[in-house]
């Protein structure tokens, strides 16, 4: 089978768009190192791709980059709908995102599709802007900029003018976007 037709396999080059193009477009071939604009390039040292079950499996030295975040991990495991768009993405192994002024540390981490929302198991922390959170699970919700923890302890680290100083604090990085 043709590359191009493989739909999850393309779909995962643009994870953050959340909308995929159908094996009737014409892929762009201006240059094969050089991605459209707003493209998320994901490099592996390998990659399992399966129709039937609707599932890619990266594996191996992980790196996503994003118009405005980067992921590491040591797997990335993508799951589709009916539909071939993104369902479920399973980080695991070493996680660490990083995004302007931010940057997360887990073990594991699932993006909900359906919700909208990131979990973050397996000693997550979370540093923004130098105030940092850590607890067992920390779930964000992106629609309504939440965050929610779950277990004990659940430590927060507030620097430079936490919670009763006089020095203004530095303007929090937003929750992560697409």
């Amino acid at each position: 089978m043709n590359l191009l037709n493989r739909i999850p396999l393309l779909s995962v080059v643009l994870l953050l768009a959340w909308t995929f193009p159908s094996s009737a477009q014409t892929a762009d071939t201006s240059s094969p190192d050089t991605p459209p604009a707003g493209s998320t390039v994901i490099t592996s040292d390998e990659l399992h791709s399966d129709q039937t079950t609707h599932t890619s499996i990266f594996n191996g030295n992980v790196v996503v980059v994003g118009t405005a975040f980067n992921l590491t991990a040591d797997e990335m495991k993508v799951m589709f709908n009916k539909d071939n768009k993104v369902d479920h993405i399973i980080a695991t192994g070493n996680v660490v995102i990083t995004q302007p002024g931010r940057v997360t540390h887990s073990g594991r981490v699932d993006y909900f599709q359906v919700d909208d929302k990131f979990v973050l198991t397996d000693q997550p922390v979370i540093v923004d802007h130098g105030n940092q959170l850590s607890a067992p699970k920390i779930t964000i919700y992106r629609t309504n900029q939440t965050l929610v923890t779950e277990g004990k302890p659940c430590k927060t680290i507030l620097v430079n003018g936490g919670i009763g100083s006089s020095t203004p604090t530095s303007t929090p990085a937003p929750l992560p976007q697409q």
